[in-house]
């Protein structure tokens, strides 16, 4: 900082505006804020006006000479560019918070905000400071506090931020991440208070299906006023209508001392009166540019799920699973409906569906769902019955040794962690178990299958599987508490029977099958167990039926 020269009229003026801010202090104490309570955030203070943007910009939207010699700009800017995440909608904007994305052209990350704002009535700042405080935005909550003074409006912002490096947008320029990486470094950086602010994960679920406002440009020149760092923004946001630019020209500086702040900004206003540029009313900016650039309204519905298929896997329940439908924005859930009514929902492409009558038919279809609530239509309805009563409970595989066993993947007596039936077209049953991949390499995410085994000896477990690479492409399997093996399965995508390397013992009597992830992503159709080194061809042989016990 350092000091403008002032000219004697001006000298003249300011020591006559010293006497009416002390003048105007004294009649209004409601402005001075009061002892704080210690829980209480400790605010600065930024003054932002308006200034009218026809008579301080040129033809080329930079600001006109007079004003860059009166606040001592110089010419040069520095480039910014920001959006705004929010719902479609605006759950964030109805609770007053907003979360904003922002990078600067010379600079290699982006900054992000999440920011609650309350207003100040009657002057009253300690009053929207308890509050604040009263909701866990207080002194020990890691944000930060500024009141936000206008020319006639005051408002707390209460804000947390953090410079991040999000890969694909990192570097000089004004590259802005997509809609989807938004959503992701939102979620990962957002504070826990935001997170849980009306009840648990409700942070969270509105980024999860939130969208892009903006991207918004603007310049800002650095100068000073009165030994004060003062800047002026350039923004450029469309207009009301829609059908061109308009400009937004503010100037702002911020100070740590209220006195100053409101000596200050009586300062500025009139000299921006005086010189015919001040705009004498706020531009709530945030609130324009989320109204201004809000999405066209989604409209389109989810294509409808394919390929449903549903099995009796007890007595009491059916699973079912269906091809994962696809839509303009992006599908979010489903809703599964039995003989009309609905019975559940699910965020995957499969539904376990218990608490059903033995040796009952149903009939199931599904709906896909999108974040701005269209429903598809209904899929095609698939029918199943029930097992007969007695038949429930845990379900067993009599192998015989002798003969070798075929498997259905999906058909397991239990399974831990991350597993989860899929619908698959060229499948077996036109069904399979698998892993996302990014799910974790953990050998306790598994599916095991319970044998009664006569005839034992030494077997090859065999696997119809796939992975989509390299490291998505194997398998752990392991009778009882033996050595995990390793099955690799294809690395592209293709169906294949791959088996051990060796045989597995497994003596006549009561065993468990485990087949466990060693690499995400790899999936698993159909098990041959078999005394034979020979593979399969094609999908193999029809699979055994499982008995209960």
């Amino acid at each position: 900082m350092y000091a403008q020269q002032l000219s004697p009229a001006r000298s003249l003026w300011k020591a006559a505006m010293a006497g009416t801010v002390a003048a105007m202090l004294l009649a209004s104490p409601l402005l001075v804020p009061k002892p704080a309570f210690a829980a209480n955030g400790t605010p600065n203070y930024e003054v932002k006006l308006n200034l009218d943007p026809s008579l301080v910009l040129d033809s080329s939207h930079n600001l006109v000479s007079a004003v860059r010699s009166e606040f001592s700009t110089g010419t040069s800017t520095k480039k910014y560019k920001v959006q705004y995440m929010d719902t479609a909608t605006q759950s964030l904007q109805g609770q007053d918070w907003s979360d904003r994305i922002r990078k600067r052209d010379d600079q290699s990350t982006h900054e992000i905000q999440f920011k609650k704002r309350y207003d100040v009535q009657n002057g009253d700042i300690n009053a929207a400071l308890t509050q604040a405080a009263g909701e866990g935005l207080d002194s020990a909550s890691g944000f930060d506090f500024q009141v936000d003074w206008g020319y006639s409006k005051q408002t707390l912002s209460i804000a947390y931020e953090k410079d991040i490096t999000i890969s694909g947008s990192s570097g000089s320029g004004l590259n802005m991440p997509s809609e989807a990486t938004s959503r992701t470094v939102s979620n990962s950086n957002a504070p826990t208070k935001f997170k849980n602010w009306t009840s648990t994960g409700w942070g969270t679920t509105q980024l999860n299906s939130s969208v892009i406002y903006g991207p918004v440009s603007f310049n800002r020149y650095e100068g000073t006023f009165d030994d004060l760092d003062l800047d002026v923004e350039v923004w450029t946001v469309i207009n009301t209508a829609g059908t061109g630019n308009e400009y937004w020209v503010e100037a702002s500086f911020k100070t740590d001392s209220f006195s100053e702040a409101s000596s200050e900004r009586t300062a500025l206003i009139n000299l921006l009166r005086s010189k015919g540029w001040l705009v004498e009313q706020d531009v709530l900016r945030t609130s324009q540019i989320i109204e201004r650039y809000a999405p066209t309204p989604d409209t389109v519905a989810p294509s409808v799920p394919a390929n449903v298929t549903a099995t009796a896997s007890s007595s009491t329940q059916v699973n079912l699973s269906w091809t994962a439908a696809t839509d303009n924005v992006g599908v979010v859930g489903y809703e599964i409906y039995r003989d009309g009514t609905l019975a559940g929902t699910s965020t995957t492409n499969s539904f376990g569906n218990t608490g059903l009558t033995a040796s009952t038919s149903y009939s199931y279809t599904v709906k896909a769902k999108d974040a701005a609530g269209n429903v598809s239509a209904a899929s095609s309805a698939v029918n199943v019955t029930t097992l007969a009563a007695g038949t429930g409970g845990t379900l067993f595989y009599n192998v015989d040794g002798n003969t070798g066993a075929y498997l259905e993947a999906e058909t397991y007596t239990s399974k831990n962690g991350t597993f989860a039936l899929a619908a698959c077209a060229a499948c077996s049953n036109s069904q399979n178990m698998e892993t996302a991949n990014g799910s974790g390499n953990a050998s306790t995410n598994l599916i095991a299958y319970n044998l009664q085994v006569t005839n034992g000896g030494s077997f090859y477990i065999h696997l119809l599987g796939n992975g989509p690479d390299g490291s998505s492409d194997s398998f752990y399997v392991a009778i009882d508490s033996g050595t995990d093996t390793q099955v690799t399965t294809t690395s592209n995508n293709t169906w294949a029977w791959k088996k051990t390397s060796g045989t597995i013992s497994i003596p006549a009597g009561a065993h468990t099958l485990y087949i466990k992830v060693r690499e995400d992503g790899a999936k698993v159709d159909k098990v041959y167990l078999s005394k034979s080194s020979t593979l399969p061809t094609g999908l193999g042989a029809a699979a055994l039926a499982p008995s209960y016990q």
